[in-house]
């Protein structure tokens, strides 16, 4: 131990002092350290940074610029089938009821992934009609569009009376009769006394078959359109309010309605629930655009004159239905895989294609040995089939067929240069003028879809 004079006299010794070339030199070192750790420093915040913006730019082309599918050269972005998803999820929920809470519940998984199949079915066809419109010259004004847009998603509010045939009666005719008598006879006292509560409400209460209406006076509350069947909205939105309608047969049976109340569609709490999703008037508006020009197309159908008599080829198919493995059916989808590859060994064997048909076939058709009789051309969806069972001979097979739901192969069993065309074909085209028009436009410009898990339908 050091002696305390020692020890002050130690404490009392100078330190070296620094030269000013000395100072000048460490400042300088100590300035590089600094710029070493401030480059450091800045070039990880930017790496951060730049890693950041790249997951933003890379999830904003995800979600709006990749393309979903392509129509010809077009791509068809993500931000389009993204809207569509969401508009047509959303007006499930409110036509189900389901509460913005519980829109996650795993149990609505299985409705998501057909309305995920549906909205790229539609941006698709979208495209293909905007296309279709301007090619055919018809394009809807905003008046069309506006007045159209109201029928869509206005609302109406009306009552009925609905007289159902008796369902378990053995003379079918006679019951209809009977049905439409009473309709009458209800329709006749309304239509006296329109306004008179106490008589809706006796007459619904006696002899209403709408369990859901016939205690509150027939009422039905306020609907938009699409909610009822197309014979009973047809008739109420073509009534002045509280008009009483002779009786109008649908499915359901005859219905006797008065039309109370209309009102736009700003009330509507679908259009509410959309503006909450972020679905635009705008968006909307556009579906009733497109909703003009598949009437126009129809419309054209309907006035189109089919030549008679005209080439026809006598047809039959085998149809296996392949549920999707997404639906969490996968027993039936594997079962359905495995009936499809055991169908197309028997046609490679040369088996007899009735036989087939017979032992195969999901549809009706296989008790007539698959046979679906004569077509013109435009009876059938599938364009693509279409064009090569009217260049095949008679005895040959088409391709395999494979689409959401199914999968055909077809034969010709016999061809007619000129076969007169009966009223029951000119139905049947007309009826598939939509999808037929639809189909040959994905024929002729080409559809691939990306989406993944839809690629193939």
């Amino acid at each position: 131990m050091l002696s305390p004079s020692i020890d002050v006299m130690a404490r009392r010794i100078p330190l070296p002092r620094l030269t000013q070339s000395q100072r000048s030199a460490r400042w300088q070192r100590e300035k590089r350290q600094r710029q070493v750790l401030l480059v450091l420093f800045s070039s990880v915040l930017m790496a951060a940074v730049a890693l950041v913006v790249w997951n933003l730019a890379n999830r904003f082309y995800d979600t709006n610029l990749k393309p979903a599918a392509f129509v010809g050269d077009v791509a068809v972005p993500y931000r389009e089938y993204n809207r569509e998803v969401a508009f047509m999820l959303t007006k499930y929920y409110q036509d189900q009821g389901v509460p913005p809470q519980y829109e996650n519940d795993p149990q609505l998984n299985a409705a998501k992934a057909q309305f995920k199949q549906r909205a790229l079915d539609f941006v698709i066809e979208a495209r293909l009609l905007r296309g279709h419109a301007a090619a055919i010259g018809f394009s809807p004004t905003t008046a069309q569009v506006d007045a159209r847009y109201n029928l869509d998603y206005g609302q109406f509010r009306s009552r009925h009376i609905l007289i159902s045939p008796d369902a378990k009666a053995t003379d079918k005719d006679a019951a209809d009769k009977e049905a439409l008598t009473k309709a009458q006879d209800i329709a006749r006292q309304l239509k006296a006394a329109p306004r008179d509560d106490a008589l809706w409400k006796k007459l619904a209460s006696e002899s209403s078959s709408d369990p859901g209406s016939k205690d509150q006076g027939g009422e039905l509350g306020w609907v938009s359109g699409g909610q009822f069947v197309k014979e009973y909205e047809n008739t109420a939105r073509a009534q002045q309010p509280y008009d009483v309608s002779d009786p109008v047969k649908t499915a359901f049976g005859y219905h006797v309605i008065q039309l109370e109340e209309l009102r736009g569609p700003e009330f509507s709490e679908l259009l509410i629930r959309w503006a909450k999703a972020g679905i635009g008037e705008s968006d909307i508006r556009e579906h009733s655009r497109l909703n003009l020009i598949r009437e126009e197309i129809q419309k054209r159908a309907d006035a189109t004159i089919i030549p008679s008599p005209a080439p026809q080829v006598r047809v039959a198919q085998i149809v296996i239905f392949t549920p999707r493995p997404t639906a969490g059916d996968f027993e039936r989808f594997t079962a359905a895989v495995k009936k499809i590859s055991d169908m197309q060994v028997e046609l490679e064997k040369g088996v007899d294609f009735a036989t087939i048909a017979r032992n195969f076939s999901d549809d009706p058709s296989a008790e007539n040995d698959g046979e679906i009789g004569w077509l013109v051309r435009g009876m059938r969806n599938d364009y693509a089939a279409e064009n090569e069972l009217f260049s095949l001979d008679s005895g040959k097979q088409s391709s395999v067929y494979s689409k959401v739901g199914s999968t055909t192969v077809y034969k010709v069993l016999e061809r007619s240069n000129g076969r007169a065309v009966t009223d029951e074909q000119r139905a049947s085209v007309k009826a598939t003028a939509l999808p037929y028009t639809l189909g040959k436009l994905k024929f002729e410009r080409g559809v691939r879809k990306l989406v993944p898990g839809y690629e193939l339908d």
